[in-house]
């Protein structure tokens, strides 16, 4: 089996698609960096000149239309309080404030958990696209028949191509978060605030970056399951983006109570170690006036770790009976 996995693993990579999808990974990964780095660099001279300008024009304006601003959020309020007792529109922190005003000092330990999720999505995509046309063109081209004349133990042929395609992303993912996680820090650490970054900060982007790791690993397997199942790199990929769009997108959006069964929110939840969302729950009040708000709602580690888990495991159990039992000429 070791030797089968090893012979996979050289032609995992020596796929034109699998360098591609490489090269278009760390593309993104600089772009990626990029925006780490126009949102830790600081404000220009000129450009703090008119921010401090308008703030002292906002300044001058609070002291002539202060107090009726108040009154106005004061009441506005009072009236959204008949619907939601629970209402507050921070009337009493409405007078400006220097220290809120125009662009905040960029944090490593705020910026990096929301980069390391992106990076997560880049490698999770980037892993099923690998695995599916690793698989898939062993059918299109004809050659997975030819490969089980020498190797004719079908299920030890399938678990060393899936065994390849989720070994051969492990070293790819931790570059691409390391680089990541790297580049941030010394672009943080120059432009603008590290301070924060506590050794409890460094354990959870540790243990996010595993479970990115873990997740890159299972979409890659998932992939290569979904190339044996349909047998072309296309239908694969186009079964994904009709899945993001009509879906995640349309559905997810319409069905906001679906949610919780939908990949990206158990993403979420595996990635940061739960998640938070929002529903609309609606109600007609005793004055007969229906009204409608968004209610934030939890979906725990332990949901999109079975959710993602259970979905891996029988895509692949799926996959290997259709390969032992299916023609492959």
């Amino acid at each position: 089996m070791m030797r089968l996995t090893k012979v996979e693993l050289r032609r995992l990579f020596s796929r034109r698609l699998t360098t591609v999808a490489l090269l278009g990974a760390l593309a993104v990964t600089g772009l990626m960096l990029f925006g780490a780095f126009t949102e830790a660099k600081p404000l220009s001279a000129p450009e703090q000149a008119a921010q401090q300008a308008q703030f002292d024009q906002a300044k001058k304006d609070w002291a002539v239309n202060g107090d009726q601003q108040i009154q106005s959020c004061l009441d506005a309020q009072a009236e959204q309080q008949k619907l939601d007792p629970k209402a507050n529109f921070g009337c009493n922190q409405m007078e400006p404030n220097l220290a809120n005003w125009g662009k905040p000092v960029a944090k490593f330990n705020q910026m990096m958990p929301n980069i390391l999720l992106a990076g997560s999505y880049l490698l999770a995509f980037v892993a099923f696209l690998v695995g599916a046309g690793f698989v898939a063109a062993e059918f299109s081209s004809g050659s997975m028949a030819n490969w089980l004349t020498f190797e004719p133990r079908r299920l030890r042929v399938y678990v060393s191509k899936l065994g390849a395609a989720g070994l051969g992303l492990i070293p790819v993912a931790v570059a691409v978060l390391g680089l990541l996680t790297a580049g941030s820090w010394l672009i943080v650490d120059h432009l603008a605030s590290t301070a924060g970054t506590t050794a409890k900060v460094w354990g959870d982007l540790a243990l996010m970056g595993g479970r990115a790791v873990a997740l890159a690993v299972a979409a890659a397997m998932a992939g290569a399951a979904m190339g044996v199942l349909l047998r072309h790199t296309a239908a694969v990929l186009g079964i994904a983006v009709g899945y993001l769009v009509l879906v995640e997108g349309v559905f997810g959006q319409a069905f906001q109570g679906a949610r919780p069964w939908l990949l990206q929110l158990n993403f979420n939840a595996w990635l940061q170690h739960g998640a938070t969302y929002f529903a609309q729950t609606c109600k007609t009040d005793a004055q007969g006036n229906y009204n409608c708000q968004g209610v934030e709602k939890v979906l725990s580690f332990g949901h999109g770790s079975a959710y993602l888990g259970l979905l891996v495991v029988l895509t692949v159990g799926l996959a290997a009976l259709v390969f032992r039992r299916r023609d492959v000429s």
